[in-house]
């Protein structure tokens, strides 16, 4: 009768509860990789495999801080940027003015009109220049705290510390000698602010691009954690399937071995 015949060890009922724990196991382990759609959710379940998730996790929030760093660099930077191409269109014009009164055709009436409005014009750039663009931002920034979000140089030689706009260099009331300086002086200063303009765009130009690297570098590191944590949910669910089916065939069979033994009661009768 072998085993049958012992019943203060039911080796049969042990051998099936054995495999019964072993088949739970492996059903809440499905269940956790379906519900959470990971292979690895602790450093149990793959010991290495955890380690590498963890380590790609930390170099890819690096790298998404880097690009929220550069995002705030260009937005600086468009900002001051926008502030200049401002003053670029009220130079642009105040030449347009000076022109037109560099005329023998146009009386001093007209001429002090003109420089009327040439003098606001010139308030309204001495307005935008103090409301943020000014040396300061040029004496050397730093963008985030990464060796490749940096911006230095050497910023500190401004152009825009030499740009003079006062009516007195921009005298459109005199003769046409006078004219033709405050129109050269007009032109200098556009050249200057052009200038510091075309400076501010190579920079922006240069985060964009950093932007751009690092956005191909997030997903390439995505895509190693992919294929190391993420779990195929197809796969998983047929595993689900079959343990549930072996976890009923497992009970059914352990209730058979439990009560295998009341067999041996007939011997007694």
């Amino acid at each position: 009768m072998g085993d049958l015949a012992r019943i203060n060890t039911n080796v049969a009922a042990l051998r099936s509860f054995q495999t019964l724990s072993d088949i739970n196991t492996r059903l809440v382990q499905a269940q956790e990789r379906i519900s959470t759609g990971k292979t690895v959710n602790r450093a149990s379940d793959s010991p290495s495999d955890y380690y590498v998730t963890r380590k790609l996790e930390t170099q890819i929030n690096a790298v998404r801080r880097q690009n929220k760093n550069i995002e705030r660099g260009i937005n600086f930077l468009q900002t001051n940027d926008s502030r200049l191409a401002q003053v670029t269109n009220i130079l642009m014009e105040m030449s347009d003015l000076a022109n037109q009164a560099n005329s023998l055709a146009v009386t001093s009436a007209e001429k002090q009109a003109i420089q009327q409005d040439i003098i606001q014009l010139t308030e309204e750039i001495q307005n935008i220049l103090e409301s943020g663009v000014s040396v300061k931002l040029y004496s050397g920034f730093t963008l985030g705290n990464m060796e490749n979000v940096k911006l230095t140089g050497n910023l500190t030689s401004n152009p825009l510390t030499t740009l003079t706009i006062t009516p007195s260099d921009i005298n459109v009331t005199g003769s046409l000698a006078d004219i033709s300086t405050a129109i050269s002086n007009i032109d200098a200063a556009l050249d200057v602010v052009l200038r510091d303009e075309e400076r501010l765009g190579s920079f922006i130009k240069r985060l964009e691009m950093e932007s751009e690297i690092n956005s191909v570098e997030e997903v390439n590191l995505r895509a190693s954690l992919s294929s190391i944590q993420d779990a195929d949910l197809a796969e998983e669910q047929m595993e689900l399937t079959k343990l549930n089916i072996l976890q009923q065939a497992t009970m059914s069979m352990l209730a058979q071995a439990n009560s295998a033994p009341q067999a041996v009661l007939t011997l007694f009768g």
